[in-house]
Order: C-alpha cells, then structure tokens, then sequence
C-alpha cells in the first residue's frame, strides 16, 4: 500500500512504523478537479472516492488532521491491489 500510495501525483505518505494502516496526505489532490467534482477535504475526497471508485478509507477528520486519510491494510494482498488502482486510476 505504502509503494502505491507513493505513486500517486499530490499524495505523500510516510512508511508505517508497525501499525495495519497508512495514514497519507491527499493535501496535493484537493482542490483539483475528479470526475467533474472538485473535493476542498478530505471529507469531500473520501465521499468521491467511495461513490466513483467503491473504496471506502476514513477522512482524516476524524483524527483532527483535514487534508490525511486513513487507509487499513488488514486486507488480502489482491483486494489491497485494487482498491489502490481504483484510488490511482481515479486521482490520475
């Protein structure tokens, strides 16, 4: 998850230090045009995201840090690799 969130134009993620999640920064990607909305937070992000592309992850909000989702990894290696293509495929 870590190396394909890394591909991505306007993410940044640093590597998690032992946890079952990323926890990177969409801050690059607001405030561009995606599939004819323009998300300003991560709230509006994670919206699209879970409309257009079907992944679900958790705006950073709800952390108290706008602009950062949460993405788990608790997942199987194949579901882990499309759920990130479809969040590339989208923000690309």
């Amino acid at each position: 998850m870590y190396e394909l969130l890394s591909k991505i134009e306007g993410v940044s993620v640093l590597a998690p230090q032992g946890a079952f999640y990323c926890f990177p920064s969409f801050e690059g990607v607001l405030g561009r045009a995606i599939a004819g909305r323009t998300p300003h937070t991560t709230l509006e992000l994670c919206a699209l995201l879970l409309e257009v592309a079907k992944v679900a992850i958790v705006p950073g909000e709800a952390f108290g840090a706008p602009g950062y989702a949460r993405l788990s990894f608790a997942l199987g290696d194949d579901d882990l690799g499309v759920g990130m293509r479809r969040i590339a495929e989208l923000l690309s």
